[in-house]
């Protein structure tokens, strides 16, 4: 009918046989098979996986993983099929980094990389709006050379380098790839590191480089190279452990949507970690089904909505799958989004978010005013873990009747949909309660540590105010020349790039030069060629002509001879 909004077009890509890579001896590891069972599992009893068009896997081509990876890595991939001894496999993963291998990897790892391909193929292509590629193993991790943290091939830089390098027609010319997983996304970084055409953004855990991937490659200053300088970008949370919705949300809101808008990507590739949410035993963040499902809608005002999620980390198979409900929901446009929070950042937070910004504004100049952090006032850590405590309170109460819920509609339901989902509430009831725990531990330190505070600083004040005048003199003084020096700055800046700018016209004239001379010792060595040769022709011509200047003489002898003979017979006669 006239005036409805057109139904969105969302893939879903889901293929079991990924589900084939596992543990060598069957022991447990929180990157296993149920991952991708429990999102499919949601997806299918509330309905939205019938509402998605369905796809099945695509493996890989191995000219497409290349662009990428290096032909060494592929091979290895390649070799790890179900002939090659449980030994064998174990010898090379025991020489990598968080790496299991079994008889189904070669071909799960294909798969992985091949459906994230595939979506984004056809969301390009516009067969679809928008999708999502249950997939693992994940892929973020995966270097060019090497596979480590639970990755085996990079899926979505593939996809990203197959779009931009084999498929012209489809006009894809810049891509954003946001990563959100919990995690640092090491290798999707290094491989477009010299990439105009791909802003790559994440936002992880750092913890002063010690969160895995351990080291400095995920901090803030790491901003890409060469034509690529300033299209890398990385939110390194310090506090990590304190991070929730409120958090993401100002990254989204401070730095990666205002980048965005200056970008103007043509397709937004998402890795789609679901380790920073709420109950996940190796993030332990605190971000909800609701933060993402914010997250996604605020990326969907872009690429016109072309987006493509894929599957990355994530091991609450509870959080995981519920998170991916939430998001689903987003691509199919069936749930209204409110897209604010009232809670503000801790200051910590605050404080990294101000540091990309102003390590990122020179190349993004939406990012170079400063934010005023003082006009809005943050609750107390107090306040935040009450209403994280209330919060937990909640879910737990909303866990306690889901498992009565689940137990009396048992009949109703596969039997095997029935015991996953019932894992699923008991693993997150578990987590909640840890949690709870927790937090009622440090909500009472917080308290005694608040009231102890409140009495020095009523101590100290008097003390301490003319300090603290004399303090605020110097802060303004040291204002002001930190405003001078970065005057000061932008004008070496400025000497820098014109030095640039010169360096490069006389590398062009150079260049000019040594092209002229070259042509004239090109030129010469012709002309001496050529006089060499015409010397060699004169000089044979001359003893020719002295040939015939002999030969003239001896017939000028004969013909005076035969001149001769006639006379002399006269005579005799």
């Amino acid at each position: 009918m006239a005036g409805e909004s057109r139904k969105r077009k969302v893939g879903l890509l889901y293929d079991e046989r990924m589900c084939k890579h596992d543990t060598p001896d069957g022991e447990d590891h929180p990157e296993c098979p149920n991952r991708i069972k429990a999102i499919w599992a949601k997806l299918q009893l509330t309905g939205l996986a019938q509402r998605c068009v369905v796809l099945g896997g695509s493996k890989a081509e191995d000219k497409h993983l290349q662009l990428v990876h290096t032909k060494e890595h592929v091979n290895l991939v390649k070799s790890l099929s179900t002939k090659k001894k449980d030994s064998r496999r174990n010898k090379i993963a025991s020489k990598l980094d968080s790496i299991y291998l079994n008889g189904g990897s070669s071909e799960a790892a294909y798969l992985a990389a091949g459906s994230v391909v595939e979506v984004a193929e056809k969301v390009a292509e516009g067969e679809l709006d928008c999708g999502f590629a249950i997939v693992r193993p994940p892929g973020h991790h995966a270097e060019a050379d090497e596979a480590m943290g639970f990755c085996l091939f990079n899926n979505v830089a593939v996809a990203a380098s197959y779009l931009l390098n084999q498929r012209p027609d489809l006009a894809v010319k810049k891509i954003l790839i946001v990563d959100w997983d919990v995690h640092h996304g090491n290798g999707t970084q290094k491989m477009f590191w010299k990439d105009p055409r791909v802003l790559v953004f994440s936002v992880h855990r750092h913890d002063d480089g010690s969160f895995y991937p351990t080291g400095d490659d995920g901090d803030y200053d790491k901003v890409g190279e060469g034509a690529g300088e300033g299209f890398n970008i990385n939110v390194p949370w310090e506090q990590g452990r304190r991070c929730g919705d409120e958090d993401y949300i100002a990254v989204w809101d401070h730095i990666l949507i205002p980048v965005t808008k200056e970008f103007n990507p043509d397709l937004i590739l998402l890795s789609a970690g679901f380790d920073a949410a709420i109950g996940d035993p190796r993030g332990g963040c605190f971000v909800t089904p609701y933060g993402y499902s914010v997250m996604l809608k605020k990326l969907m005002e872009f690429a016109q909505g072309k987006i493509v999620m894929a599957l990355d980390g994530g091991y609450n198979l509870g959080s995981v799958a519920k998170s991916s409900l939430a998001c689903v929901q987003v691509l199919l446009e069936e749930k209204q989004i409110q897209d604010s929070f009232e809670e503000y950042p801790y200051e910590s937070k605050c404080r990294v978010i101000e540091a990309v910004r102003k390590r990122v504004c020179a190349y993004w100049p939406s990012l170079a005013d400063e934010l005023p952090w003082e006009a809005k006032t943050p609750c107390s850590p107090v306040k935040h873990l009450s209403l994280f405590v209330h919060f937990l309170h909640c879910l737990l109460n909303f866990a306690s009747a889901q498992t009565s819920l689940s137990k009396t509609s048992s009949s109703s339901s596969d039997d095997g949909e029935e015991v996953l989902e019932s894992t699923f509430i008991q693993e997150q009831a578990e987590s909640l309660r840890a949690s709870l725990e927790v937090a009622l531990e440090e909500k009472a330190a917080l308290q005694t540590k608040v009231v102890e505070l409140q009495g020095e600083k009523l101590r100290l004040q008097d003390k301490y105010a003319a300090e603290a005048k004399e303090a605020a003199e110097k802060l303004t003084h040291v204002s002001s020349e930190l405003r001078e020096a970065k005057i000061d700055l932008d004008f070496q800046r400025e000497l820098f790039k014109k030095a640039n700018e010169e360096k490069k016209l006389l590398e062009v004239r150079v260049l000019k030069l040594e092209a002229e001379l070259q042509q004239e010792a090109s030129d010469k060595l012709r002309l001496r060629i050529s006089r060499d040769r015409y010397a060699a022709e004169v000089k044979e011509a001359a003893e020719h002509l002295a040939k015939v200047r002999s030969e003239l003489r001896d017939v000028q002898i004969d013909l005076n001879l035969h001149r001769k003979l006639p006379k002399k017979a006269k005579k005799v006669m």
